[in-house]
């Protein structure tokens, strides 16, 4: 197995078991967002450039349908970012054993990328998937399109509220 796979799988089975028996408390408005990974949607991408993506970043929740988010991660043309988000997340869906999905876009500025390797630098937008249990413990997805310049990714981080 690829070390990302395996690190990444270790992580995910760490943190589902760490979280599968928390006492369910009340959601804190603030999460630590911890950046993992990414998986490009183009083949060249992936072998050319950066999968392993670490950072850290809060997350601020005003609403179930809105929130902020900034950090900073190491993206994958190796170069360290910052990030400020605003999410907007008006889809819903309860799941069972207690875990809710919320969907929709984020949008804001990134730094790091250069304006051949993403057109629109400094402005970022992308689609949201967030999976949460009663406790705060998720998941955030975040998938950003194909440009004709750079490859779309699948981001991948880690949640646990504060």
């Amino acid at each position: 197995m690829h070390p990302l796979k395996t690190v990444t799988t270790g992580l995910l089975l760490a943190f589902t078991l760490t979280t599968a028996h928390a006492a369910d408390t009340p959601q804190s408005p603030w999460s630590l967002d911890i950046n993992v990974t990414s998986v490009h949607t183009e083949a060249w991408a992936r072998r050319q450039l950066n999968q392993d993506n670490p950072g850290l970043g809060i997350e601020y929740q005003f609403s179930p349908d809105w929130s902020a988010a900034g950090g900073f991660y190491r993206n994958s043309y190796r170069r360290e970012t910052a990030y400020a988000l605003g999410i907007w997340t008006p889809l819903h869906l309860d799941l069972p054993v207690g875990l809710k999905a919320s969907a929709g876009l984020a949008a804001g500025l990134v730094s790091g990328y250069r304006r051949p390797e993403v057109p629109t630098e400094p402005l970022a937008a992308g689609a949201v998937l967030r999976l949460r249990m009663t406790n705060g413990f998720g998941l955030n997805l975040l998938a950003v399109p194909n440009t004709q310049s750079g490859s779309g990714f699948v981001g991948l981080q880690l949640v646990a509220p504060l």
